[in-house]
């Protein structure tokens, strides 16, 4: 069975990437897709997510509230934070939000896609070296 993941990514040529490269998966499918905190908190009440997958720079909001607030309402549902901005400051506010992982945009989708494995899975991928 395929885990279902939402993405929360507020750029469209962005999340249109992120959900190709999750839907080509053969264990992943994208269950719903949001631009905002309001359109997500909805959607992951209702979808059957096994995972949220979060851009922490949103244009009308913040990643790091929505982190905070589906850890309030959803403790048990994992999230992965993403950001393509100070990846050493961004990861520490996430994970103090609650996040479970944490994926560098920079750093392409194979570790995105291995950050989401490891978040659902209870593990915590290495980061890679940037140059």
């Amino acid at each position: 069975m395929k885990k279902r993941i939402i993405v929360v990514e507020d750029h469209d040529v962005l999340r249109q990437g992120i959900i190709e490269t999750i839907d080509r998966e053969i264990d992943l499918v994208v269950c719903g897709q949001a631009d905002d905190v309001a359109t997500a908190l909805a959607i992951a009440g209702t979808a059957g997510a096994d995972l949220v997958l979060i851009d922490l720079q949103l244009k009308a909001s913040s990643g790091i509230d929505l982190i905070r607030q589906l850890r309030r309402r959803h403790p048990a549902l994992p999230t992965v934070a993403m950001t393509m901005f100070d990846q050493e400051r961004c990861e520490k506010l996430a994970r103090a939000a609650g996040a479970n992982g944490f994926a560098s945009k920079q750093a392409g989708p194979d570790m995105l896609l291995e950050s989401i494995r490891a978040a659902l899975t209870g593990h915590r991928p290495q980061p890679p070296h940037l140059p």
